[in-house]
């Protein structure tokens, strides 16, 4: 295998690899450098978008992410999860997010014999 020896390419390529590490970050463009972090910045709020069961568990999704009982999101802990809200501790409090929606009723699929079409 031949070797990088263009000093301008192997800097792209570092360059590139670096950019890809810290892709998870997201930065807001238009803040200005010197900004310090404020508390809405630090304040993760936990949002309930959906809560998912089966006959043996039930499990939520926080802030996009998948979490059963005694998960964490942010400083927030997951007490118990409920058919329509979880319960949470947050800094030694007990607080409950609710579900906004309705829940939605998924039915298995059902394969229709040739006789009954």
């Amino acid at each position: 295998m031949k070797s990088l020896s263009n000093p301008y390419l192997a800097t792209l390529l570092l360059t590139f690899t670096a950019n890809a590490a810290l892709g998870d970050r997201l930065v807001d463009p238009t803040r200005p450098s010197n900004a310090k972090e404020t508390a809405r910045d630090a304040y993760q709020g936990v949002r309930l978008e959906a809560i998912l069961s089966s006959e043996d568990r039930l499990l939520a999704i926080v802030n996009g992410k998948i979490v059963r009982e005694g998960d964490r999101i942010g400083d927030a802990r997951i007490d118990e999860i409920h058919s329509d809200s979880i319960r949470y501790t947050r800094a030694g409090r007990s607080e409950t997010a609710r579900l906004v929606a309705k829940s939605i009723t998924v039915r298995s699929n059902v394969v229709q014999s040739e006789e009954e079409t």
